[in-house]
């Protein structure tokens, strides 16, 4: 009974992943309910497993994954805090006491501003936590970890190859609606560019890294250059199809979204992933500084070619930017009227709507296009603190991982590489926001946090 669940769960994070992007990257409130509804049913069907039998290893699980876990749910538990009426009223925003005089009635008073929003973006959030958390679990034997990436490689590359063939067709649609923005831009399923970018270059990293994984075996035969080339194209590349087409489709796909943080985070993801594999020793090291270099050469060729719009979105970097800065200044000046409490997790659009000047005006801002400022205004000062701990957690266990371990590094290489991209795009948009890119994460972050937790035999050890 155990492993049927098991195996049921297992292939339905798969699913989960497969199918997240379709309905507009889960951007739509049916969506994003459905794909948390989803992932809740798997963690209690995974808890009903452990239940019956528990697996090999978990205590060790437990152990390593524990800081990261009470840091998160320290967070959670505020924001609960935050949408629940009354609970601590000499902390609650004063709208609530000024509506509460205009309209004649008590009402209870809430330290959000807007109760529906923040208990929304909580269940996305914890929707995130329950996908790391499974790949975390099930990403721990090795014959899953190989099929998680290698489906993702897949799943990423389909995505890709549909929005070429869109793109290329001159079918200005997003599956079967007519775009309303973005037009002349390649984004796949998803609505918005920037988010598809990010989606894009954690596929690009993987489909590499899966690539050079595969690659590997015959690097480590040894031989001349040569040799190793001649046994390639004898076999290993005809193995290799899936990744090698996922490399260039999910890359070209990343220049044709004209993103211009999407490209440039995108570029610096694959520069880690190549980086981690060379000092590995994955590649031997003539190999791994020609990949970096070709790397390179490929990144300025591939700007060159892939038409005027990302250098168009390039041109535009002056006068964006300081629509940019200035609405930072303004939501880190907004934040620290409310520094300690914040206005509510996932309230920035009502919240900010009063601290908009003139600059600012005509817009209508539901987002503020960085992620970190964005929490820190929703979650306050503390709660922003806190959740990064969590994430500098695990991305620091990544990369020691990634340098101690003899093997499995390339799930770690991936997993660092991906944090990374999405790290850096943070600071300049809100791609995390997007459920299903922010599911694609927290996976690829899930399956390399696995690795970690296995003996050199691969094997979970209690």
């Amino acid at each position: 009974m155990a492993r049927l669940l098991r195996r049921f769960v297992f292939f339905g994070l798969l699913a989960l992943v497969a199918l997240a992007p379709l309905p507009y990257g889960s951007n739509l409130p049916w969506a994003w309910s459905l794909l948390s509804l989803w992932v809740g049913i798997l963690v209690v069907l995974d808890a009903i497993a452990c239940l019956i039998s528990p697996p090999e290893g978990e205590r060790r699980f437990y152990a390593r994954i524990k800081i990261p876990m009470i840091l998160f749910f320290i967070v959670v538990a505020w924001i609960v805090v935050q949408a629940t009426p009354g609970l601590v009223p000499a902390i609650a925003h004063p709208i609530w006491a000024e509506a509460s005089a205009q309209l004649g009635i008590p009402l209870a008073p809430r330290v959000t501003i807007a109760p529906d929003l923040t208990w929304d973006a909580l269940m996305v959030l914890l929707a995130y936590a329950g996908v790391f958390w499974l790949s975390a679990r099930y990403g721990r034997r090795r014959e899953n970890a190989s099929l998680m990436l290698k489906f993702f490689v897949l799943v990423s590359t389909a995505y890709a190859v549909y929005g070429l063939v869109v793109y290329f067709g001159g079918w200005e649609t997003v599956l079967w609606y007519h775009k309303t923005a973005y037009r002349g831009d390649l984004t796949s399923t998803f609505i918005n560019r920037n988010s598809y970018a990010t989606y894009a270059a954690i596929g690009l990293v993987a489909s590499l890294v899966y690539l050079v994984k595969i690659l590997a075996r015959d690097f480590r035969d040894g031989g001349t250059s040569r040799q190793i080339a001649r046994k390639m194209l004898d076999g290993t590349l005809v193995s290799a199809w899936l990744p090698l087409v996922g490399v260039l489709t999910t890359g070209t796909a990343l220049m044709l979204t004209h993103s211009r943080a999407g490209f440039v985070s995108g570029m610096i993801g694959v520069f880690v992933a190549l980086l981690g594999l060379r000092f590995a020793r994955i590649l031997p090291v003539r190999f791994g500084n020609g990949l970096i270099a070709g790397a390179v050469l490929l990144a300025v060729g591939g700007f060159a070619i892939s038409g005027g719009g990302l250098e168009k979105r390039f041109g535009y970097l002056e006068g964006d930017q300081q629509t940019r800065l200035h609405l930072y200044d303004a939501v880190s000046a907004a934040g620290t009227q409310a520094l300690s409490t914040g206005y509510g997790y996932g309230t920035f659009e009502p919240g900010f709507r009063p601290f908009k000047d003139l600059p600012l005006s005509g817009l209508t801002w539901s987002l503020a296009h960085n992620s970190y400022l964005e929490f820190y205004f929703g979650a306050g000062l503390y709660g922003l603190v806190i959740i990064m701990c969590a994430f500098v957690c695990i991305f620091f266990g990544l990369v020691k991982g990634a340098f101690l371990k003899a093997h499995d590094t390339a799930y770690l290489i991936t997993a660092v590489s991906a944090l990374t991209i999405v790290g850096l795009h943070a600071l300049t948009d809100f791609s995390i926001q997007m459920p299903a890119m922010g599911a694609a994460l927290v996976f690829v972050a899930g399956l390399g946090y696995a690795r970690i937790i296995v003996d050199t035999k691969g094997r979970s050890r209690p």
